[in-house]
């Protein structure tokens, strides 16, 4: 069997390939045709996306956190205009309960098997999964059939297979071909899948969501540059896609709907979202999917307990722990930071025992020539690069080993990079990334206790405000899972400083 687990990959454009894309002989339809497909077409619309297109395309991305704010304040001016001129979404979705009936329905005439659980609303969470029965630990819970999944093999099979055999870029970003392939289902009322569709989510928590109020709920956290940069990547693509299905003979579903910016970032969110690796129909390599109901199922601390059966086709759930009926059955996403899960399953888990938060640090540029080398040496030894993102984890000892070996070679003093130097490789990485403590780790400690206090006050707002704001219950869903973030990332830099400040007392005594 093989196992199948979220997965949680960016969605960006490589610019080689893009430049390579657009420098193709073009297949613009003739002009006479434009009238077929006024919502690509629109003369105002068409424009405004190109001037986004050439913002993000002919423009490296910002460097600075401040930067990447101002562009992205210009360039949403361009985007609500152009929400304006396209007008609604084009995608009417109902309300989720109304198709829960014909959702189960569908799922049992096509082999599912999922009697012990339920599609249910929780107080809070939302929508999840809920245990008709008592369910025992690695109990079987549901069995999901290939033949319901939307998958990038039934893209393949699907009008969009010229699309992407023409496109370098939609061969490169499967990810994004699960994206119009579920768009272009989710207009379609004849969709063999629009059961599953019906009761899909109308709008996300993703930072793809968010407003600017929502963003600066993030400020300080380094999960602001992230979804700016996510943002910015998304409507990347959605601009070189709208100019490609302009230009070449793009599926006809696609065209006679139109090609919305709110449509396209609810097709990706859903994907962003619920994406799976499961093994391919040609055996070669693993092919994305979404997976009707077990994609429903909330996370919780655990382990992944499911697998693909490859000789029956089928996704197979177990539960990771005994739950109770009547009670919420959940599966465990993978070890992950709550960093990773706001950016792309659109939630913060307060227990998560795998959170973590991620620091820049890097060697002093006015540091001497010859200690600056001897430093940048050992670190290229222990394969360390000179600046970088280091994770200080929501642990016991918050400090892992990539970063206690960066801050002891930083903290060490030139008579000591000379003694590291003598050592080989691997009794150098030995002795850098050991856990245990002495004296000679008292440097490092201030440094880190000092680095993570200093971390913990740019946040504008402190904890306290942080509970109180969320006891409010004033915020808006995106706001609140911001707020929620920076809470869990103080508290992992509160209980990182005084980590630092109690094991300097005990190497001291």
């Amino acid at each position: 069997a093989a196992t199948a687990s979220p997965v949680s990959s960016m969605f960006s454009i490589d610019s080689g390939a893009l430049q390579l894309e657009m420098g193709k002989k073009s297949k613009r339809q003739p002009e006479s045709q434009s009238f077929a497909h006024p919502t690509i077409y629109n003369k105002t619309a068409i424009k405004i996306v190109d001037e986004i297109w050439s913002k993000t395309h002919g423009n490296p991305p910002p460097s600075s956190v401040a930067a990447q704010l101002e562009e992205y304040e210009a360039i949403t001016e361009r985007v609500n205009l152009l929400i304006e001129k396209q007008g609604p979404p084009r995608l009417i979705h109902p309300p989720r309960h109304e198709g829960i009936a014909a959702f189960e329905r569908w799922l049992g005439e096509n082999g599912a098997e999922h009697s012990k659980v339920e599609l249910a609303q929780f107080p809070e969470i939302g929508y999840g999964l809920r245990a008709k029965v008592e369910l025992e630990e690695a109990e079987k819970v549901m069995t999901i059939p290939d033949k319901v999944m939307i998958t990038t093999d039934t893209a393949s099979q699907a009008e969009l297979r010229e699309f992407i055999l023409n496109d370098r870029v939609l061969q490169q970003l499967p990810n994004v071909v699960l994206s119009l392939h579920l768009l272009m289902e989710a207009c379609s009322q004849d969709s063999f899948w629009k059961p599953y569709i019906d009761v899909l989510p109308s709008s996300f928590t993703t930072p793809l969501y968010f407003t600017r109020d929502d963003l600066l709920q993030l400020q300080s956290s380094p999960v602001l540059a992230e979804s700016l940069a996510q943002k910015r990547n998304i409507l990347k693509l959605y601009t070189h896609l709208h100019r490609l299905i302009r230009e070449q003979e793009a599926p006809s579903t696609l065209c006679a709907n139109g090609f919305f910016y709110l449509d396209f970032i609810w097709a990706v969110s859903c994907v962003m979202s619920r994406q799976n690796q499961i093994p391919s129909s040609n055996g070669k390599a693993a092919a994305l999917a979404l997976i009707p109901l077990w994609d429903m199922c909330n996370h919780s601390n655990g382990q992944i307990t499911t697998d693909f059966d490859l000789e029956n086709h089928c996704c197979i759930c177990y539960a990771s722990r005994k739950t109770a009926s009547e009670t919420e059955f959940t599966i465990f996403y993978g070890a992950r930071p709550n960093s990773d899960l706001l950016l792309h399953q659109g939630f913060v888990y307060p227990e998560n025992i795998h959170d973590s938060l991620k620091i820049k640090l890097g060697l002093s540029s006015g540091e001497e020539p010859i200690t600056k080398t001897l430093r940048s040496q050992l670190l290229a030894q222990v394969g360390l690069p000179v600046s970088g993102q280091y994770s200080i984890l929501k642990k016991a000892n918050p400090f892992g080993p990539e970063l206690m070996t960066f801050g002891r070679l930083f903290t060490a003093d030139h008579t000591q990079l000379q003694e590291y130097a003598t050592l080989d490789v691997t009794a150098l990485r030995s002795k850098l990334s050991a856990e245990s403590l002495t004296k000679e780790d008292l440097k490092l400690l201030d440094f880190l206790g000092k680095r993570c206090q200093l971390l913990l006050h740019s946040y504008k707002t402190t904890l306290e405000e942080d509970k109180t704001l969320l006891l409010k219950g004033e915020l808006s869903a995106c706001a609140r899972e911001a707020v929620k973030l920076r809470l869990c990332e103080k508290q992992i830099l509160k209980c990182a400083t005084q980590y630092a400040l109690t094991a300097q007392q005990l190497c001291t005594n």
